[in-house]
């Protein structure tokens, strides 16, 4: 298991409620974003995706690479190595062992393969600005992702964003498997470092794929889609969203919907900004 280290980029709570006298806990508010497809997206190369499928070889000492076109939109990293393995006829008993060396594989081949990363990443329109926005103003941002925790602050130390993110306070695949239950391990780190009345926190999830809304919704968070990824806005929709983007590049739009859109879910028409 991958040793997390101590970062802390945020102060325990966002600086404009020490600002502005005593304050609750459900004005806590939590921006949880996706990576691929809503902070950045490959420029046409597939490096990325051919160190997964190289650090799955190494794993398990196959010779050739795994299959590949590959459904991968919003799974885990861990769930798409464990069903590709699947689909290779591996047992589940050897598949879960490999799963083991896999995580440390595919960091290293992601770090031997550094500069064509740098130069294949494109951090996606407009989202310089809001995350500097939403620091300016105090909002704690995080990560609920697909990505292992070490691959994730591997890929936006190499986009240049990550010093907008709390990574202590985030959700990765190396968490869990299974991508509907990472809100709630959100849930539990904001407890420790909040206390136990931090579920009453506002967590807003903000990702391209059906599954991010999936997600959302199994964690009583709110879900914000953006149509940045392999989505279409109207596939986006069908799945009824809280909100729904184009983009990210109206930074005074997107930021609005982010923290001012109501926390019922009592509606499920999603704005679309």
């Amino acid at each position: 298991m991958t040793r997390r280290s101590v970062v802390r980029i945020h102060s325990p709570l966002p600086g404009p409620f020490f600002r502005n006298g005593p304050f609750h806990l459900s004005d806590v508010k939590i921006i949880l974003w996706d990576i691929d497809g809503t902070l950045v997206r490959s420029n046409g190369g597939r490096v990325a995706v051919n160190a997964f499928l190289r650090a799955l070889c190494l794993s398990c000492q196959l010779e050739h690479e795994l299959p590949y076109p590959y459904d991968s939109a919003g799974k885990t990293d861990p769930q798409i190595a464990l069903e590709i393995l699947a689909a290779a006829s591996m047992t589940e008993s050897r598949a879960s062992q490999a799963l083991e060396a896999f995580a440390e594989h595919y960091l290293t081949e992601l770090k031997r393969q550094q500069q064509a990363l740098i130069t294949d990443l494109r951090v996606l329109p407009g989202v310089s600005e809001i995350l500097e926005v939403l620091t300016q103003r105090g909002i704690v941002q995080s990560l609920l992702t697909g990505n292992l925790e070490p691959v994730a602050r591997f890929k936006l130390a190499c986009a240049g964003i990550e010093q907008y993110l709390d990574f202590e306070l985030g959700a990765y695949g190396s968490d869990h498997a299974d991508r509907s239950r990472l809100v709630p391990i959100v849930r539990q780190r904001l407890q420790r470092r909040l206390g136990p009345d931090a579920s009453q926190a506002d967590i807003v999830v903000v990702g391209d794929t059906s599954r991010d809304i999936a997600c959302a919704r199994a964690g009583g968070a709110r879900a914000v889609a953006v149509a940045t990824g392999n989505f279409t806005k109207h596939e986006l929709e069908a799945h009824r969203p809280d909100v729904l983007l184009d983009d990210l590049t109206d930074t005074h739009a997107v930021v609005e919907a982010l923290l001012q859109y109501s926390s019922s879910l009592e509606s499920r028409q999603a704005p679309i900004v």
